[in-house]
């Protein structure tokens, strides 16, 4: 299978320096639906709050991050003594993994790369579990192939097929990992973006248990880096003990501080989200060549219809127009009629159906409809 991306980033989207380095688009504004970012882009007043911290980058970050720290805990209603702040979501999936360097690691496939990268790293046997959209998963069963010393990592919402599964779904999955001696690590790196706080697991105190967080989505802020576990109290006491004091930088720090104080912002966020969901659905929907995969969060996973339709193609023609999305055939169990695309603002989520529409007539994917072919917007 023919990659554009490479083993730097694991295939992720995102990478815009590339990007433009690929398709000459140096200079040129790049509308990026290859990140799944909240389209609202960072609070109101935060980049000018951070150039006022700027002179004080020549001094040591707080440790732990601890007034941050002490309100996230807050935030999201758990103890500050199960909590532990990091560069990122992605990097304490690698740093729980690394640490704990479990026999065997129980990965969902489609899902997010890292977790399979960060096994093979520690050592681990690896071993995947279908995750499709279509598919129902018995999740006690899942658990059940556990062992001693083995860890399951769920990803929910799901990434890429924005899938939310019912915490109460989930909650047998643990149950039983547990009574074979297994851990599980749930990734919830979008639940904020979902408005489902209720579906979340991180409220639930078990020793097998660690709940991972990514404050850069929700926030918009993947270039400073921010995410937090929650995790069993003395795990995260020996790894505050003994791990890195500094994992947070100093405007990470202040960053988060700062979007604490804008409670309006993820309102206004899920709203406008939901809107562009739907928007985006239908525009896709009415073009007859894609199937739209349900979504909870801000993110849709798309498949082409057409024999004829490669995603790398697809790819191609609207990167060379400024207008990025990710490929999805290098997910596991995903192949070349599938893309994802991040829900954005209406001008942009515009202009990418007016894009696809071209797309699609100059390359006469449209016979696969009724014939009519076009896309209102």
């Amino acid at each position: 299978m023919s990659q554009f991306l490479n083993d730097e980033t694991g295939g992720h989207g995102g990478d815009l320096v590339r990007a433009a380095n690929k398709w000459g688009l140096d200079g040129r504004e790049i509308v990026d639906f290859s990140s799944n970012i909240n389209p609202l882009g960072p609070p109101p007043g935060l980049i000018d709050h951070l150039k006022k911290r700027l002179p004080d980058i020549s001094a040591y970050p707080t440790p732990q991050a601890r007034e941050l720290r002490e309100g996230l805990a807050g935030f999201l209603d758990v103890p500050v003594e199960r909590l532990l702040l990091g560069n990122g979501a992605n990097e304490l999936i690698h740093h729980i993994i690394l640490w704990r360097r479990p026999k065997k690691v129980l990965v969902p496939a489609p899902s997010f790369s890292e977790y399979e990268r960060a096994a093979v790293l520690a050592g681990s046997d690896v071993e995947r579990y279908s995750l499709m959209p279509d598919e129902t998963t018995d999740f006690s069963e899942l658990a059940s192939t556990l062992e001693k010393g083995d860890l399951l990592v769920f990803c929910n919402p799901n990434n890429p097929t924005g899938v939310l599964y019912p915490r109460r779904e989930l909650l047998s999955m643990v149950e039983y990992a547990a009574k074979r001696g297994a851990e599980v690590m749930i990734d919830e790196s979008f639940v904020i973006l979902t408005g489902r706080p209720e579906e979340s697991l991180r409220d639930l105190k078990s020793k097998h248990l660690w709940v991972v967080i990514s404050l850069t989505k929700a926030w918009s802020l993947p270039g400073l880096r921010l995410g937090c576990t929650v995790g069993p109290e003395d795990d995260i006491a020996q790894i505050t003990r003994f791990g890195d004091p500094w994992r947070v930088n100093y405007l990470a720090q202040e960053a988060g501080l700062f979007c604490l104080g804008c409670p309006g912002y993820l309102e206004k966020s899920l709203n406008m989200i939901e809107e562009e969901r739907k928007y985006l659905v239908k525009g896709f929907q009415d073009s007859g060549v894609f199937h739209v995969y349900e979504s909870s969060v801000n993110y849709l996973l798309l498949k082409g219809l057409h024999p004829n339709f490669q995603v790398a193609d697809f790819q191609d023609h609207l990167a060379k127009r400024g207008v990025l999305i990710r490929r999805a055939d290098n997910y596991y169990n995903l192949d070349q009629r599938y893309l994802r695309i991040a829900v954005r603002s209406r001008y942009e989520n515009v202009r990418l159906l007016q894009e696809t529409d071209a797309y699609l007539k100059s390359s006469n994917l449209y016979d696969c409809t009724d014939g009519s072919g076009g896309v209102d917007i």
